[in-house]
């Protein structure tokens, strides 16, 4: 174990806003240069900042991320499942995919086929955590089903493994049409004047919410997305 390198992962975790290591009691092992960091954290934005900082740590090659998120409620697999399945179903942006389930013993069950177009989901839980494969038409599609992954309150991790077919080419323009369909389809979050920017991936929230709730809300609805780097939540009551 590379105990000097440890220290310098947990340091920079100790001055980034969005990781709390003593909160959440990120344990970190290093072999090598290879970084394994492994807790169940309080929020979606350690989740996803706990990484990408490590990786900017000198030394580190390599970062194995176990983190999972504490769910908002004590759900079993196959109730996670049932949640997702709906929303799938009901939501009208994925309605022309074909959409599989897979058990315990990895037996699929269909639940809507639409032959004229090449889109498929295939979605089961393990332990809490969602897994998602398949073929989405766009990165907003590939993007969308993660953070609906995400929304279902005992959901402790997604792991995204479907494929853009064909291929996008990613850039803020595409994360940009993510976040603009994530705000809009959160029926918790009035959207109308909320503003943001995105630029490299550092999205910067702007304008007024209604109620205090929903300002905490729509940040985390930024960070469940796919390739935001960081939220600067600068969002306001009336």
């Amino acid at each position: 174990m590379n105990n000097e390198l440890a220290k310098a992962v947990y340091a920079a975790f100790e001055v980034d806003p969005w990781v709390n290591p003593h909160r959440d009691q990120i344990a970190i092992d290093c072999q090598g240069g290879v970084v394994t960091l492994t807790s169940e954290v309080a929020e979606i934005s350690a989740k996803r900042r706990a990484p990408l900082v490590a990786r900017d740590v000198a030394g580190v090659t390599a970062v194995d991320d176990r983190l999972t998120v504490k769910p908002a409620e004590t759900m079993g697999d196959d109730e996670i499942l049932v949640h997702l399945r709906k929303m799938i179903l009901d939501d009208l942006a994925l309605a022309h995919y074909d959409l599989v389930t897979l058990n315990h013993k990895g037996e699929e069950e269909l639940w809507r086929e639409n032959p004229e177009h090449p889109g498929r989901i295939v979605l089961h839980v393990e332990d809490g955590t969602v897994y998602l494969e398949g073929r989405a038409r766009s990165l907003c599609d590939r993007r969308l089903v993660e953070v609906m992954a995400w929304w279902v309150p005992g959901s402790r991790n997604v792991v995204n493994d479907l494929e853009v077919v064909p291929p996008e080419e990613d850039n803020d323009d595409q994360l940009k049409e993510a976040i603009v369909l994530v705000l809009d389809i959160d029926p918790f979050v009035d959207h109308e004047e909320i503003l943001f920017t995105c630029r490299n991936g550092e999205v910067t929230l702007k304008g007024r919410v209604p109620v205090p709730e929903q300002i905490k809300l729509a940040e985390h609805d930024c960070w469940y997305i796919d390739g935001v780097r960081k939220v600067e939540n600068q969002l306001e009551l009336p």
